[in-house]
């Protein structure tokens, strides 16, 4: 495919993260509401390091031509560590898709008050006909969905602060989560489970990119982008009465300033789980690829394998899903973090 340029790897880079749970406002909801302002300052901290890692993982691909997601992070040959980190990121990656299934299951349920299973239906589908065509679609469709959801996201949240006031920070104990027992613990399981998970899809993007300060300028855009959103919608959140109570939080907040507007709204959510999806599915089967040469023969097979069991495992519950998954593989993250960090300081020393 043509190089990507800055502006690409800005919503490439923020289109990892935009899933069913950021832009919907249940996973911020989760992660830092519960802790009043330093839930905020947590926030800023895992947006920033979310953007030091994601130029990490790019530029040490591209430096090292190395975009397996096991041997990026092991540097050392150790088959049998890099196949556990290996499983346990195709497992991540798989549940990342099953959460998008499900985000958008709950989405259809609650615009078309359709059964929760057409709108994963209808997701896995859609997700299965883009990955066939990899990484190549994959950009395209964070491309066309990401900077107007982007757009329409801040609109609402700015237009719900004005219309409510700016609410008074403080803290949700419902939002709590026996998993995050700390701001700091959340903020780095945060950055830890986002970038863990988006090894496999980052890591493919350092032989697409020409310069080296491409990488620079398009993931920081893309870092000033994901903080933008989150700050917006956690903000929307506190200012609608009701909202954190809602599968689709702000989802709810737009439906309450204008029906129409929640339709749009609904539509372009369906895009950014849409996008986080194929990701996820491109990164695991090019994976597979890789290690399995004659399943590159087999990819429509394989692919559509992936998106049936992930819709059947879809069926659990969105929040549910969310409040277990994200937490502890954030948890088994900070290792692949250390390891991440480890390798890249190892490739500067051997320039």
């Amino acid at each position: 495919m043509k190089k990507i340029n800055s502006m690409k790897l800005c919503f490439t880079f923020a289109g990892c993260f935009l899933g069913a749970g950021y832009v919907s406002g249940q996973e911020l909801w989760q992660f830092f509401s519960s802790f009043g302002k330093p839930g905020y300052i947590g926030l800023f901290l895992a947006v920033a390091l979310q953007v030091v890692f994601g130029i990490v993982l790019i530029s040490l691909a591209r430096k090292t031509e190395v975009y397996e997601m096991d041997k990026i992070m092991i540097p050392w040959e150790k088959p049998w560590l890099r196949t556990i980190f290996a499983v346990l990121q195709e497992i991540l990656l798989f549940g990342i898709f099953v959460i998008m299934a499900a985000g958008t299951g709950a989405l259809f349920a609650d615009v078309f008050n359709f059964p929760v299973w057409v709108g994963s239906l209808v997701l896995s589908v859609f997700a299965a006909a883009f990955a066939i065509k990899g990484i190549k679609a994959m950009v395209n469709v964070f491309s066309a969905f990401v900077p107007v959801l982007v757009a329409v996201t801040l609109g609402i949240s700015i237009f719900s602060l004005v219309q409510n006031g700016f609410p008074e920070i403080t803290a949700d104990v419902s939002a709590e989560n026996p998993l995050l027992s700390g701001w700091l613990i959340s903020a780095f399981t945060f950055v830890s489970y986002n970038i863990f998970g988006s090894i496999g899809i980052l890591t493919p993007l350092g032989k697409e990119v020409k310069k080296k300060s491409t990488i620079f300028v398009g993931v920081a855009l893309g870092g000033i982008m994901l903080t933008a959103i989150a700050l917006g919608i956690l903000l929307s959140m506190a200012s609608v009465q009701g909202s954190e109570q809602s599968e689709l939080p702000m989802l709810f907040v737009a439906e309450k300033i204008s029906p129409v507007l929640g339709c749009i709204y609904a539509f372009l959510l369906f895009g950014g789980m849409l996008g986080t999806s194929v990701s996820s599915v491109v990164a695991l089967d090019t994976f597979v690829e890789m290690k399995h040469e004659k399943l590159r023969q087999k990819r429509v097979s394989v692919v559509v394998i992936m998106c049936a069991s992930g819709f059947l495992l879809s069926l659990a519950g969105f929040s549910d899903l969310i409040g277990f998954i994200y937490p502890v593989f954030g948890y088994l993250g900070f290792a692949a973090l250390l390891l991440i960090l480890i390798n890249y300081l190892k490739a500067n020393s051997c320039r």
